[in-house]
This record gives structure tokens, sequence and C-alpha cells, in this order.
């Protein structure tokens, strides 16, 4: 059987509950989980010969206390979150948020080392051409979006596009209104010089079309365009003629209300927000730059600890955004943050091996670390050795109580919570006799 507990009021009461390992089926359910009352209940059933728990102490010792020959395995997946759990504490304090490597030189043709930082500002054009070069120097779809920053969803629909339909589709909803814009008032000019072809006068034309006779004028001389002259021209700030004088004040720190009363007298006539709005735009143009010279890609990368952290619980080729060639320069750079991946990957392959005469030698090697949050996870192994080698010898897991304990849970939410305890026994025993049945 396998044992686990469970809140019947959280933090104020609770059960335990136990499932038969072979048939899948809840035993029964008592409520409490003090040790004497889970030795009076294991006595109960004799024939007992292999428990199943989480680390719980008092299960153990309520185990031990009613089948001392039985065998006690304690969960592989409770003991490897444990591991896990101290090992990242240890490393958030050990690790910056960012932790700053050396630049990752890109010698060979693996895009998928790229930092996808460096694509942020890209338009989706610049990104689409890009890619579709890549994609013809046989580069896979998958390392063309990690290293331009591109879901792959977008990626294929472009790709399925002709040119037109992509042009279209790469425009900006201003472009687009725009050149709206544009067609309507060419049609319009069109119209017009049709009608003025055809012997009407300008005010007939004005008239037909409710417009100024001066517009339609204007749209009959051959040298008029439908774009307004004004377009994609920056237009002319009133601080311009000022901005030299303004540029040596911020240089030399002078405050906002110091370069207004400057320029005032040089003849500036316009509001003081536009002095301090230019003032905040040029300090933190220059901020940007400075930045972006110290974290230079060509000097040093930032890796996030976050990523690094997720190798704690997976293989590298499955966490996104994290490349060989990164672990390598935090593994020179962190010689520890190495030595525990590789402790924390042992032990995952002793668990899934079964290799039992591994495991103090590994006890071993991660005590030699001589840090107290490894330190403390082989305590707490140490204490119960016996049950941890059942866990690496017996496939036998401690799975059916935590689904067990998850359905109860929803049994608990379909009452919202105010069930007793005599009633969560009586619809949990009524829901395993329905299952037998059928």
């Amino acid at each position: 059987m396998c044992i686990d507990d469970f809140a019947i009021k959280k933090r104020e009461s609770y059960g335990t509950i136990m499932i038969d390992i072979e048939t899948h089926r809840v035993i029964d359910l008592i409520p409490s989980r003090d040790c004497e009352e889970v030795v009076k209940w294991l006595k109960s059933y004799p024939n007992l010969q292999v428990v199943s728990r989480d680390g719980s102490i008092t299960y153990k010792k309520a185990i031990t206390l009613a089948h001392p020959e039985a065998i006690q395995v304690s969960d592989r997946f409770h003991i490897l979150k444990n591991l896990t759990s101290y090992c990242k504490d240890y490393l958030m304090k050990y690790l910056k948020p960012k932790v700053i490597i050396d630049v990752v030189k890109m010698e060979s043709s693996n895009v998928a080392t790229k930092s996808p930082i460096q694509n942020k500002k890209v338009t989706l054009e610049e990104k689409i051409m890009k890619a579709i070069q890549l994609l013809h120097d046989g580069i896979g779809k998958s390392q063309i979006c990690k290293q331009l920053n591109m879901d792959i969803r977008v990626f294929d629909k472009l790709l399925s596009m002709n040119d037109n339909e992509r042009s279209f589709y790469l425009k900006s909803p201003l472009q687009i209104s725009h050149e709206g814009k544009v067609a309507k008032k060419n049609e319009i000019i069109n119209i017009a010089r049709d009608m003025h072809n055809n012997n009407h006068s300008v005010r007939s034309i004005a008239i037909e079309l409710g417009m100024s006779r001066k517009t339609i004028t204007k749209y009959l001389d051959d040298n008029v365009s439908a774009i307004n002259g004004n377009y994609n021209v920056k237009r002319k700030s009133i601080l311009d003629p000022f901005l030299e004088e303004i540029n040596k004040l911020i240089d030399k720190g002078h405050t906002s209300s110091d370069i207004e009363n400057v320029i005032r007298q040089k003849g500036y006539n316009g509001s003081d927000s536009t002095i301090r709005n230019y003032r905040s735009r040029l300090k933190k143009s220059i901020h940007e730059t400075y930045k972006n010279s110290k974290t230079s890609p060509a000097t040093t990368d930032l890796v996030d600890r976050g990523q690094l952290l997720k190798l704690l619980y997976k293989p590298l080729i499955k966490v996104k955004r994290l490349s060989i060639d990164y672990v390598n320069k935090v593994n020179e750079k962190y010689p520890l943050y190495k030595e525990i991946i590789d402790l924390v990957g042992e032990f995952r392959k002793i668990l899934k091996n079964k290799e039992i005469s591994k495991i103090s030698k590994w006890m071993e090697q991660a005590s030699s670390l001589n840090n107290k949050y490894i330190n403390s996870f082989i305590n707490g192994i140490t204490r119960d050795i016996s049950a941890v080698k059942n866990a690496i010898i017996y496939d036998y897991n401690n799975g059916l109580a935590e689904g067990s304990v998850n359905k109860l849970k929803v049994i608990k939410r379909i009452m919202y919570g105010r069930n007793s305890f005599g009633m969560l026994y009586k619809k949990i025993l009524w829901l395993e006799k329905r299952r037998k049945i059928n």
C-alpha cells in the first residue's frame, strides 16, 4: 500500500489516506495523521509487506512500530524535489539575476546561440528578408526564429504569401490609411481633369464635386500630386534656432529653468515644457548610448539566472534561449554552479538506472562541497537511508496516493470545502465501491 496525508481543514486538521498499490483503490481514510492513530490502523492489517510513503518522519515511525519487517519505500519524486529545492535556494543566492559573462563568439553557422536581444529593434520586414536569406542557406526554421526573435507561426504565414500579399501584410495601419487617402484623392483629381477635358467649367466641376473653385484649379495643374508635400518631412521645432546653445548648457549640467532663462533672452517664446521634454529625451539617449557601450555584445553577454536554474530540472537541449556556449562560459566563471548541476544530474541518473551501489559515493561527493544547503539534504536522506535505497531498488512510488488526494480535493470543492470527515469518508468509499462494480 501507499500512504499520504491530506487536509480536512487546512492548517487545522489533517487525515490519512491509504491506497492499495495493486488494485489502485482507496482502502481507508482516518481523521488523523498522528503516529498513535496511524499505528493503530496499520496493525489492523497484519499482512502488509510494502509501504510506500513520502519523507514524513511520523509515517516512518508509525510503520516501524506497526510492522518492523515491512519494506518502506520513500517516494522518488519527493526525494528529487527536495534536492532540487535545496540547490535552487543556494543558486538563487550564489548567482545574480543577470549573470555577466564574456561574449560568446559566433564563428560557426550555429544561429541558435545568438542572443534574440540583438534583434528586438529590427522591423518585421527586415526580419523576414533575413529569414528568407537564412532559409536559402540551409538553416532550420526553428533556429531562424530563435535567432530573429520571431514567432514560428508568423514565419510560416509570411512565407506562404506572395510578394504583393507580404508587402501589404508588412505595412503599418498608418501606411494603409495614408495610401487609402492618397488613392481617394487621386480618384477625385482624375474625375476633375476628365470633366475639364469634356469642356466643363471650373465652377461646374466645383459644384458637382462639392469643393471650392480654388481646390479644383489646383487639381487641374499637372504638377499637383495627391501626396501631401509635408508627408514624411520632419516638422521644424521652435527650439531649432537655439539647439546649439541648449546642448552646451546641458553638457555643463544646467537645469531646464536655467536653460529657459538663457534662451528667452535670445528670443525664445515657446513653453517651458518643450525645453524639459527635449532635455529629458537627450539625457535618456545619452544614457542608453553609454549603457549599450558598457554592455556591448562585443565585450559581454547577459544570461538570465532563471534559464540557468532550469538545468536543475531538464537537460540543456530542452531549455530555450540557452546554448552550450553560454553554459560553458558560466561554468568557467562560476565553477560551483557546474558542480551542483552535475551533482543533481548524477543523482537523477542513480534513481533512473537503479544504481544502488553508487549512492554512498554520491553522498560522500556531495558532502565534500561543504555546502549547508546540500548538507541539509544529505542529513535528511541519511535519517531515512533504508527507505531511500528501497526507492532506488523498487518501482513502487507514492503517485497513487498523490492522485487520490487530488480526487479528494475535487470532492471537497464540489461541496465548497464544507465536507465533514464523515461525509468525505462516505463519498470516497462510495466512489470506490461504484468503481469496483463497474
